[in-house]
C-alpha cells in the first residue's frame, strides 16, 4: 500500500533513491517495480522491520535490474555524502520525530540539487479524531508526537531549501478503521466490527474492487488518512 503516486514524479530512471524510515520496504518495492533501473536504499532504526524487508526482497528482487540495500541508521545523521540521491522518500516518519526539522535538513543535504523529496504524514482532521477518541493512541510508545497542519508543514520544509510542488490525500477508507480502533482501544484485537473492517481493507489492498476503490478516491480529498507532499530541492 503506497502513500505516493510515482507517476507524478520526474526522476532519472537510472538514479538512486533513499527511503528514510523504510519499515518493511513497501515504498522500496513500489519504486523497484516502477523504475527497474533505479538503485534503492532503505534506512530504518528498527532491525526487526529491516529483517522483514530483506525477506521481502528475496521474493521481489527479480523485478529490479539493480542492487537494493537495507541499512540501520538515524534520520538525524544520515550515513551518506552530500548530494548523493535523486529522490528521498519519507513516509509516515516525521510525526514520530522529536526534532523533525533536523531530519529535513539532513534530507536536504543528501539530495542532489533538483532532487525529489516525497514526504507523507497523517492528515490533520482524521488524526485529530483519533487523538480525541483515544488517550492510549496518543501515548503509545513510539507513537505520534504531533498533528501536522498542512500549510505549516509546507512552510517548515520550504524554509529548509525546498520548493513545494503539490500534495495529495490517500487512504480515506483507512480513517474509519483507525477511528474504530481508537474507540474500542482496549478490545480492538477481539472486536468483530474491527475484524470485518480489516478484511474489507485487505480486500481493497489486494484486489482493488471497483466500488471500494471508487469510495476511497471520492472521499480522499476530505477524509484521506495520509497526506503526501511532493518537493524539489532548490
Amino acid at each position: 500500500m503506497l502513500t505516493f503516486n510515482f507517476n507524478k514524479i520526474n526522476i532519472n530512471p537510472k538514479g538512486i533513491m533513499l527511503d528514510l524510515g523504510c519499515g518493511e520496504g513497501r515504498h522500496i518495492f513500489g519504486a523497484m517495480e516502477q523504475f527497474p533501473d533505479l538503485k534503492c536504499i532503505g534506512l530504518d532504526p528498527h532491525l526487526e522491520s529491516l529483517d522483514k524487508a530483506s525477506e521481502g526482497l528475496e521474493f521481489l528482487e527479480s523485478i529490479s535490474n539493480t542492487k537494493t540495500n537495507f541499512l540501520s541508521g538515524s534520520a538525524y545523521s544520515l550515513p551518506f555524502n552530500d548530494n548523493s540521491f535523486d529522490m528521498v522518500v519519507c513516509s509516515e516518519v516525521l510525526e514520530h520525530l522529536h526534532e523533525y526539522k533536523d531530519a529535513v535538513i539532513e534530507i536536504h543535504r543528501v539530495l542532489k540539487p533538483g532532487g525529489q523529496f516525497l514526504a507523507s504524514v497523517p492528515a490533520e482532521l482524521p488524526e485529530k479524531i483519533c487523538w480525541y477518541l483515544s488517550q492510549e493512541y496518543q501515548n503509545q510508545p513510539g507513537g505520534h508526537l504531533r498533528i501536522f497542519n498542512k500549510n505549516n508543514l509546507i512552510k517548515d520544509i520550504t524554509d529548509c531549501g525546498f520548493d513545494y510542488e503539490s500534495s495529495q490525500r490517500f487512504h480515506s477508507i483507512h480513517s474509519g478503521y483507525w477511528w474504530l480502533r481508537c474507540l474500542f482501544w482496549k478490545t480492538q484485537d477481539t472486536n468483530l466490527i474491527i475484524k470485518i473492517y480489516k478484511k474489507i481493507l485487505e480486500r481493497h489492498i489486494l484486489k482493488k474492487p471497483f466500488f471500494l476503490d471508487l469510495i476511497d478516491k471520492v472521499l480522499n480529498p476530505i477524509l484521506g488518512k495520509s497526506i503526501a507532499f511532493y518537493f524539489v530541492k532548490k
